[in-house]
């Protein structure tokens, strides 16, 4: 028999503020904020320790930001999907491209069978700009 899972209100508000930018990859600081202007009481380390268990509950995947300093999170629950293809992220706006068209799995599937390596699709991510943000640039 399974335990309950313990919801907290914290944990209730971060997984609510990652279903509203599902499309992006939020960092820890975006949560605080996000949880200081919905006035929830919080800290970085329950921020931190609720973000753990929405990624081991395969809930959310966590993305390294463009530096590598820091991670990013996206929501994915009820979208297994997202653990079997590559994304890229936007480097202007952070939003999350999902690639599962054919020329990424023939690339993926290259990737593995010629080089022996199996990607890891929770944590690999290419950096770019969305058409928007191309545009935004180009004028």
């Amino acid at each position: 028999m399974r335990p309950l899972e313990y919801k907290t209100k914290v944990g209730e508000e971060i997984l609510s503020f990652l279903e509203s930018k599902k499309d992006t990859a939020v960092s820890v600081m975006d949560i605080c904020d996000e949880m200081e202007r919905r006035n929830v009481k919080s800290n970085i380390t329950t921020i931190y320790r609720q973000l753990d268990k929405l990624v081991t509950a395969k809930k959310v995947i966590v993305h390294s930001a463009k530096d590598g300093k820091k991670g990013l999170y996206q929501y994915i629950a009820g979208e297994e999907e997202c653990l079997s293809h590559l994304h890229i992220q936007c480097t202007g706006c952070a939003k999350i491209i999902h690639l599962d068209c054919g020329e990424s799995k023939e690339f993926t599937d290259h990737i593995s069978h010629e080089h022996g390596i199996i990607l890891d699709f929770s944590k690999t991510v290419i950096y770019g700009l969305c058409e928007k943000c191309a545009k935004k640039q180009a004028v």
